[in-house]
Protein backbone atom coordinates (compact mmCIF):
# COMPACT_ATOMS: atom_id res chain seq x y z
CA UNK A 1 0.00 0.00 0.00
CA UNK A 2 1.36 3.25 -1.11
CA UNK A 3 1.95 5.86 2.03
CA UNK A 4 1.16 9.84 1.48
CA UNK A 5 2.49 12.02 3.12
CA UNK A 6 1.27 16.45 2.74
CA UNK A 7 3.70 19.27 3.09
CA UNK A 8 3.28 22.81 3.16
CA UNK A 9 5.04 25.20 0.81
CA UNK A 10 5.15 29.20 1.56
CA UNK A 11 5.92 30.91 -1.23
CA UNK A 12 6.17 35.07 -1.40
CA UNK A 13 2.67 35.02 -3.25
CA UNK A 14 1.49 31.44 -3.22
CA UNK A 15 0.74 28.60 -0.32
CA UNK A 16 1.03 25.05 -1.60
CA UNK A 17 -0.02 22.16 0.04
CA UNK A 18 1.10 18.65 -1.86
CA UNK A 19 -0.35 15.89 -0.93
CA UNK A 20 1.87 12.75 -2.74
CA UNK A 21 3.36 9.03 -2.75
CA UNK A 22 6.02 8.17 -4.19
CA UNK A 23 5.66 6.50 -7.77
CA UNK A 24 8.16 4.21 -10.17
CA UNK A 25 11.02 4.50 -10.54
CA UNK A 26 11.54 7.31 -8.18
CA UNK A 27 8.47 9.78 -9.48
CA UNK A 28 5.95 11.41 -7.66
CA UNK A 29 2.40 11.18 -7.51
CA UNK A 30 0.35 13.95 -6.72
CA UNK A 31 -3.01 12.83 -4.88
CA UNK A 32 -3.98 16.23 -3.63
CA UNK A 33 -2.52 19.51 -4.76
CA UNK A 34 -4.24 23.00 -2.75
CA UNK A 35 -2.86 26.70 -3.77
CA UNK A 36 -4.13 29.86 -2.34
CA UNK A 37 -2.69 32.80 -3.05
CA UNK A 38 -1.79 35.61 -0.03
CA UNK A 39 0.29 38.74 0.34
CA UNK A 40 3.51 36.59 1.27
CA UNK A 41 6.46 38.08 3.54
CA UNK A 42 8.86 40.53 3.19
CA UNK A 43 11.79 42.05 5.69
CA UNK A 44 10.66 38.78 7.84
CA UNK A 45 7.35 39.72 8.53
CA UNK A 46 4.16 38.33 7.24
CA UNK A 47 2.46 41.64 5.22
CA UNK A 48 -0.97 40.30 5.76
CA UNK A 49 -0.46 37.71 9.41
CA UNK A 50 -4.63 38.51 9.90
CA UNK A 51 -5.47 36.17 6.91
CA UNK A 52 -2.22 33.91 7.30
CA UNK A 53 -4.26 31.13 8.65
CA UNK A 54 -7.61 30.93 6.65
CA UNK A 55 -5.17 31.22 3.58
CA UNK A 56 -3.49 28.01 4.94
CA UNK A 57 -6.46 26.20 5.93
CA UNK A 58 -7.65 27.40 2.37
CA UNK A 59 -5.38 25.20 1.01
CA UNK A 60 -4.82 22.48 3.48
CA UNK A 61 -9.24 21.78 2.74
CA UNK A 62 -8.54 21.99 -0.52
CA UNK A 63 -5.48 19.47 -1.23
CA UNK A 64 -8.05 17.28 1.13
CA UNK A 65 -10.74 17.63 -1.01
CA UNK A 66 -8.95 16.39 -3.93
CA UNK A 67 -7.70 13.57 -2.38
CA UNK A 68 -10.17 12.32 -0.36
CA UNK A 69 -8.44 12.10 2.76
CA UNK A 70 -7.65 13.74 6.17
CA UNK A 71 -3.74 14.86 6.76
CA UNK A 72 -2.67 13.62 9.92
CA UNK A 73 0.75 14.97 9.55
CA UNK A 74 1.65 17.63 8.08
CA UNK A 75 5.68 18.86 6.97
CA UNK A 76 6.40 23.08 6.40
CA UNK A 77 9.18 23.88 4.78
CA UNK A 78 10.65 26.97 6.17
CA UNK A 79 11.90 29.22 3.66
CA UNK A 80 15.38 31.04 3.97
CA UNK A 81 13.59 34.45 4.93
CA UNK A 82 12.58 32.89 8.47
CA UNK A 83 15.83 30.65 8.95
CA UNK A 84 19.55 30.79 9.34
CA UNK A 85 22.43 28.70 7.91
CA UNK A 86 25.99 28.02 10.32
CA UNK A 87 28.26 25.52 9.74
CA UNK A 88 30.03 24.17 12.29
CA UNK A 89 33.79 21.76 11.53
CA UNK A 90 33.04 19.32 14.78
CA UNK A 91 34.89 16.20 15.64
CA UNK A 92 34.78 13.33 17.84
CA UNK A 93 37.53 10.31 18.81
CA UNK A 94 36.49 6.76 18.55
CA UNK A 95 38.89 6.08 21.01
CA UNK A 96 40.33 3.10 19.07
CA UNK A 97 40.62 1.82 15.57
CA UNK A 98 37.28 0.75 14.51
CA UNK A 99 34.21 1.12 12.04
CA UNK A 100 32.01 4.15 12.25
CA UNK A 101 28.57 3.64 13.23
CA UNK A 102 25.54 5.59 12.68
CA UNK A 103 25.48 6.53 16.32
CA UNK A 104 29.28 7.76 15.84
CA UNK A 105 27.70 9.83 12.89
CA UNK A 106 24.62 11.13 15.88
CA UNK A 107 26.84 11.82 18.18
CA UNK A 108 29.14 14.18 15.85
CA UNK A 109 26.64 16.10 14.69
CA UNK A 110 24.61 16.71 18.35
CA UNK A 111 28.07 17.73 18.90
CA UNK A 112 28.00 20.86 17.26
CA UNK A 113 24.07 21.41 17.96
CA UNK A 114 24.84 24.14 20.95
CA UNK A 115 22.78 27.14 19.30
CA UNK A 116 21.72 28.81 22.56
CA UNK A 117 19.38 31.39 20.62
CA UNK A 118 15.94 30.98 22.62
CA UNK A 119 14.60 32.57 19.25
CA UNK A 120 15.21 29.87 17.07
CA UNK A 121 15.04 26.18 16.65
CA UNK A 122 17.37 23.48 14.99
CA UNK A 123 15.44 22.28 11.67
CA UNK A 124 18.01 20.42 10.04
CA UNK A 125 21.44 18.80 10.72
CA UNK A 126 23.31 17.81 7.02
CA UNK A 127 27.40 16.80 6.31
CA UNK A 128 29.11 19.32 3.57
CA UNK A 129 31.61 16.55 4.28
CA UNK A 130 32.93 13.86 6.69
CA UNK A 131 36.85 13.38 7.42
CA UNK A 132 38.47 10.18 8.91
CA UNK A 133 42.20 9.44 9.86
CA UNK A 134 42.87 9.91 6.39
CA UNK A 135 41.53 13.60 6.01
CA UNK A 136 39.57 12.66 2.74
CA UNK A 137 36.31 14.25 2.20
CA UNK A 138 33.56 11.66 2.56
CA UNK A 139 29.55 12.26 2.51
CA UNK A 140 28.93 9.06 4.01
CA UNK A 141 31.26 7.50 6.64
CA UNK A 142 29.85 4.30 8.30
CA UNK A 143 31.33 1.39 8.18
CA UNK A 144 34.67 3.05 7.42
CA UNK A 145 37.69 2.13 9.65
CA UNK A 146 39.10 5.41 11.65
CA UNK A 147 40.14 6.69 15.15
CA UNK A 148 38.28 9.72 14.97
CA UNK A 149 35.28 11.45 12.93
CA UNK A 150 35.52 14.95 12.24
CA UNK A 151 32.89 16.83 9.93
CA UNK A 152 31.58 20.17 8.48
CA UNK A 153 28.12 20.46 9.29
CA UNK A 154 25.18 22.12 8.26
CA UNK A 155 22.99 23.70 10.76
CA UNK A 156 19.62 25.34 9.45
CA UNK A 157 17.62 27.14 13.06
CA UNK A 158 14.12 28.15 11.86
CA UNK A 159 12.74 31.25 13.52
CA UNK A 160 10.50 30.27 16.74
CA UNK A 161 7.81 32.64 16.13
CA UNK A 162 7.80 31.00 12.95
CA UNK A 163 6.68 27.65 13.83
CA UNK A 164 4.36 28.73 16.37
CA UNK A 165 2.57 30.99 13.50
CA UNK A 166 2.21 27.79 11.11
CA UNK A 167 1.52 25.40 14.15
CA UNK A 168 -1.05 27.72 15.01
CA UNK A 169 -2.41 27.77 11.26
CA UNK A 170 -2.38 23.99 10.94
CA UNK A 171 -4.50 23.47 14.55
CA UNK A 172 -6.98 25.54 13.06
CA UNK A 173 -7.48 23.16 10.16
CA UNK A 174 -7.37 20.69 12.71
CA UNK A 175 -4.01 18.86 11.98
CA UNK A 176 -1.65 19.12 15.48
CA UNK A 177 1.61 16.95 14.25
CA UNK A 178 3.51 19.35 12.42
CA UNK A 179 7.14 19.04 11.32
CA UNK A 180 9.90 22.00 9.94
CA UNK A 181 12.34 21.09 7.39
CA UNK A 182 14.51 23.86 5.13
CA UNK A 183 12.86 24.50 1.69
CA UNK A 184 15.97 25.42 0.30
CA UNK A 185 17.79 22.08 0.93
CA UNK A 186 15.03 20.32 -0.10
CA UNK A 187 15.01 22.02 -3.26
CA UNK A 188 18.75 21.36 -3.53
CA UNK A 189 18.54 17.74 -3.43
CA UNK A 190 15.51 17.47 -5.72
CA UNK A 191 17.13 19.90 -8.55
CA UNK A 192 20.97 18.27 -8.40
CA UNK A 193 22.25 15.11 -8.18
CA UNK A 194 24.84 14.14 -5.99
CA UNK A 195 27.58 14.57 -8.24
CA UNK A 196 26.74 17.98 -8.80
CA UNK A 197 26.36 18.82 -5.09
CA UNK A 198 29.44 17.39 -4.02
CA UNK A 199 31.39 19.60 -6.28
CA UNK A 200 29.32 22.68 -4.85
CA UNK A 201 26.12 24.26 -6.64
CA UNK A 202 24.40 28.12 -6.15
CA UNK A 203 20.34 28.35 -6.75
CA UNK A 204 18.10 31.27 -7.13
CA UNK A 205 15.20 30.88 -6.60
CA UNK A 206 13.41 33.74 -8.06
CA UNK A 207 10.21 34.72 -6.58
CA UNK A 208 7.04 36.83 -7.03
CA UNK A 209 8.22 39.29 -4.49
CA UNK A 210 11.66 37.57 -3.35
CA UNK A 211 14.56 36.05 -4.07
CA UNK A 212 16.27 33.04 -2.15
CA UNK A 213 19.87 32.94 -3.37
CA UNK A 214 21.31 29.38 -1.64
CA UNK A 215 24.78 27.37 -2.15
CA UNK A 216 25.24 23.98 -0.95
CA UNK A 217 28.04 21.28 -0.84
CA UNK A 218 27.43 17.64 -0.32
CA UNK A 219 24.63 17.35 1.55
CA UNK A 220 24.48 20.59 3.21
CA UNK A 221 23.71 24.18 2.86
CA UNK A 222 27.14 26.40 2.94
CA UNK A 223 25.68 29.81 2.58
CA UNK A 224 21.83 31.07 2.58
CA UNK A 225 20.43 34.55 1.73
CA UNK A 226 16.94 36.22 0.81
CA UNK A 227 16.31 39.26 -0.50
CA UNK A 228 13.34 41.24 -1.99
CA UNK A 229 13.88 41.41 -5.43
CA UNK A 230 10.72 39.05 -7.41
CA UNK A 231 9.69 39.21 -10.76
CA UNK A 232 6.82 41.13 -9.34
CA UNK A 233 8.62 44.11 -9.97
CA UNK A 234 9.09 43.88 -13.77
CA UNK A 235 5.49 43.63 -13.56
CA UNK A 236 5.01 46.70 -11.18
CA UNK A 237 7.69 48.67 -13.72
CA UNK A 238 5.56 47.67 -16.99
CA UNK A 239 2.32 49.08 -15.27
CA UNK A 240 4.04 52.25 -14.54
CA UNK A 241 5.74 53.01 -17.75
CA UNK A 242 2.46 51.90 -19.69
CA UNK A 243 -0.16 53.47 -17.58
CA UNK A 244 -1.76 50.37 -17.76
CA UNK A 245 -3.37 47.78 -15.10
CA UNK A 246 -1.28 45.27 -13.15
CA UNK A 247 -3.19 42.54 -14.73
CA UNK A 248 -2.51 43.84 -18.61
CA UNK A 249 0.81 44.72 -17.22
CA UNK A 250 1.63 40.79 -16.42
CA UNK A 251 -0.16 39.89 -19.64
CA UNK A 252 2.41 42.08 -21.23
CA UNK A 253 5.37 40.47 -19.40
CA UNK A 254 4.74 36.97 -20.81
CA UNK A 255 4.82 38.36 -24.16
CA UNK A 256 8.73 39.89 -23.74
CA UNK A 257 11.46 38.23 -25.81
CA UNK A 258 14.59 39.69 -25.08
CA UNK A 259 16.57 38.66 -27.91
CA UNK A 260 14.32 40.77 -30.29
CA UNK A 261 16.00 43.58 -31.57
CA UNK A 262 14.13 46.05 -33.07
CA UNK A 263 16.57 48.37 -34.61
CA UNK A 264 18.17 45.29 -36.82
CA UNK A 265 18.53 47.14 -40.23
CA UNK A 266 19.13 44.07 -42.80
CA UNK A 267 22.01 44.27 -45.30
CA UNK A 268 20.35 45.96 -48.45
CA UNK A 269 20.99 43.20 -50.32
CA UNK A 270 20.01 40.37 -48.52
CA UNK A 271 17.03 38.60 -51.30
CA UNK A 272 14.67 37.90 -48.27
CA UNK A 273 14.84 40.16 -45.20
CA UNK A 274 13.60 38.86 -42.22
CA UNK A 275 10.74 40.12 -40.69
CA UNK A 276 11.81 42.57 -37.65
CA UNK A 277 9.38 42.96 -34.28
CA UNK A 278 8.79 46.03 -33.41
CA UNK A 279 4.90 45.81 -31.04
CA UNK A 280 3.69 43.49 -28.77
CA UNK A 281 0.14 43.07 -29.37
CA UNK A 282 -2.67 42.44 -26.47
CA UNK A 283 -6.34 42.20 -27.05
CA UNK A 284 -7.77 43.70 -24.30
CA UNK A 285 -11.93 43.62 -24.67
CA UNK A 286 -11.95 42.88 -27.87
CA UNK A 287 -9.38 45.46 -29.07
CA UNK A 288 -5.57 45.61 -29.72
CA UNK A 289 -3.20 47.10 -27.96
CA UNK A 290 0.27 47.72 -28.81
CA UNK A 291 3.31 48.14 -26.87
CA UNK A 292 6.84 49.52 -28.19
CA UNK A 293 9.20 46.41 -28.03
CA UNK A 294 11.99 48.43 -27.35
CA UNK A 295 10.76 50.37 -24.24
CA UNK A 296 8.80 47.21 -22.98
CA UNK A 297 13.09 45.26 -23.70
CA UNK A 298 14.52 48.33 -22.04
CA UNK A 299 11.81 48.28 -18.65
CA UNK A 300 12.40 44.29 -18.30
CA UNK A 301 16.10 45.01 -19.06
CA UNK A 302 16.33 47.44 -15.83
CA UNK A 303 15.09 45.21 -13.50
CA UNK A 304 16.94 42.16 -14.60
CA UNK A 305 20.16 44.38 -14.10
CA UNK A 306 18.73 45.20 -10.42
CA UNK A 307 18.49 42.01 -9.77
CA UNK A 308 22.23 41.29 -11.24
CA UNK A 309 23.21 43.94 -8.70
CA UNK A 310 21.36 42.22 -5.69
CA UNK A 311 23.28 38.88 -6.58
CA UNK A 312 26.72 39.99 -7.05
CA UNK A 313 26.09 41.82 -3.24
CA UNK A 314 24.67 38.95 -1.54
CA UNK A 315 27.86 36.69 -3.47
CA UNK A 316 30.44 39.37 -2.76
CA UNK A 317 29.04 39.17 1.25
CA UNK A 318 29.53 35.53 1.05
CA UNK A 319 32.44 33.83 3.87
CA UNK A 320 32.40 30.42 2.03
CA UNK A 321 34.65 29.88 -0.62
CA UNK A 322 32.59 28.60 -3.47
CA UNK A 323 34.50 27.84 -6.85
CA UNK A 324 33.85 30.46 -9.09
CA UNK A 325 33.41 28.08 -12.21
CA UNK A 326 29.66 26.47 -10.63
CA UNK A 327 27.32 28.35 -12.68
CA UNK A 328 24.28 30.11 -11.08
CA UNK A 329 21.00 28.21 -11.27
CA UNK A 330 18.21 29.59 -11.26
CA UNK A 331 14.25 28.26 -10.50
CA UNK A 332 11.14 29.63 -9.74
CA UNK A 333 8.75 31.64 -11.49
CA UNK A 334 9.70 35.28 -10.81
CA UNK A 335 11.79 35.20 -14.49
CA UNK A 336 11.92 31.71 -16.27
CA UNK A 337 8.60 32.37 -18.20
CA UNK A 338 10.42 35.42 -19.83
CA UNK A 339 12.40 34.00 -23.21
CA UNK A 340 15.82 35.88 -23.03
CA UNK A 341 15.54 36.49 -19.12
CA UNK A 342 18.29 34.31 -17.79
CA UNK A 343 20.89 34.87 -20.83
CA UNK A 344 20.09 38.83 -20.23
CA UNK A 345 20.98 37.90 -16.01
CA UNK A 346 23.69 35.85 -16.84
CA UNK A 347 25.28 38.70 -19.65
CA UNK A 348 24.63 41.35 -16.63
CA UNK A 349 26.45 38.98 -14.26
CA UNK A 350 29.18 37.93 -16.25
CA UNK A 351 28.82 34.46 -14.77
CA UNK A 352 27.26 31.46 -16.22
CA UNK A 353 23.83 31.24 -15.46
CA UNK A 354 20.76 28.39 -16.25
CA UNK A 355 17.56 27.83 -15.84
CA UNK A 356 16.35 24.82 -13.55
CA UNK A 357 13.01 22.72 -13.03
CA UNK A 358 12.35 19.41 -12.01
CA UNK A 359 12.68 16.61 -13.92
CA UNK A 360 9.45 14.87 -12.89
CA UNK A 361 7.02 14.12 -15.57
CA UNK A 362 4.22 16.05 -16.06
CA UNK A 363 5.33 18.31 -12.54
CA UNK A 364 8.69 20.11 -14.75
CA UNK A 365 7.78 23.27 -14.11
CA UNK A 366 9.51 25.76 -12.14
CA UNK A 367 7.62 27.28 -10.03
CA UNK A 368 6.96 23.95 -8.44
CA UNK A 369 10.89 23.45 -7.23
CA UNK A 370 10.16 24.17 -4.25
CA UNK A 371 6.79 22.32 -2.92
CA UNK A 372 7.73 18.97 -4.90
CA UNK A 373 11.39 19.42 -3.03
CA UNK A 374 9.98 18.96 0.34
CA UNK A 375 7.62 16.58 -1.05
CA UNK A 376 10.81 14.53 -2.16
CA UNK A 377 12.97 14.81 0.98
CA UNK A 378 10.05 13.91 3.41
CA UNK A 379 9.45 10.95 0.82
CA UNK A 380 12.92 9.46 0.74
CA UNK A 381 13.38 9.86 4.07
CA UNK A 382 10.82 7.18 4.83
CA UNK A 383 8.40 8.46 7.16
CA UNK A 384 8.38 7.24 10.76
CA UNK A 385 7.90 8.32 14.17
CA UNK A 386 11.53 9.30 14.96
CA UNK A 387 11.48 12.37 13.24
CA UNK A 388 12.57 13.99 9.71
CA UNK A 389 15.76 15.78 11.77
CA UNK A 390 16.92 12.28 12.78
CA UNK A 391 16.14 10.58 9.56
CA UNK A 392 17.57 12.39 6.19
CA UNK A 393 21.14 10.99 7.61
CA UNK A 394 19.91 7.22 6.52
CA UNK A 395 19.10 7.96 3.08
CA UNK A 396 21.85 9.64 1.41
CA UNK A 397 23.68 7.11 -0.85
CA UNK A 398 26.97 5.56 0.30
CA UNK A 399 29.31 7.58 -1.68
CA UNK A 400 33.01 9.37 -1.14
CA UNK A 401 34.28 12.64 -2.12
CA UNK A 402 37.77 13.18 -1.91
CA UNK A 403 40.17 15.82 -2.60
Amino acid sequence: MKQSVAILDLGTSKITVLIGSRGINNTINLDGVGVCEYAGYSCGQWLDGERLSHCIGQAISSAQSRARQKIDKLYVGVPNEFSQCHVVDVGISLNKKRRVTEKDVQALLDSGNTFADPTRTVVNMQPIYYTLDNSHKLIEPVDMTSTKLNGSISYILARNDFIEDITAAAGMAEIDNVEFLSASLAELMLLFDDFRRDKCVMLADVGALGTALTIGRGDGICVQKYFAWGGRRITDALAEKFDIPYKLAEQLKRKVILSLEPDFVPPPDEAEPPVVQTEYELEVGGEIRRFDVAETNLTVRLEIEQLARYIKKALKQCNYDYPEYIPLSVTGGGIIPMRGAIEYLSECLAHDTEAVKPSQPMLDSAPLSSALGILNMVLLSNPVDDGVIKRFKRWFSKRKQKE
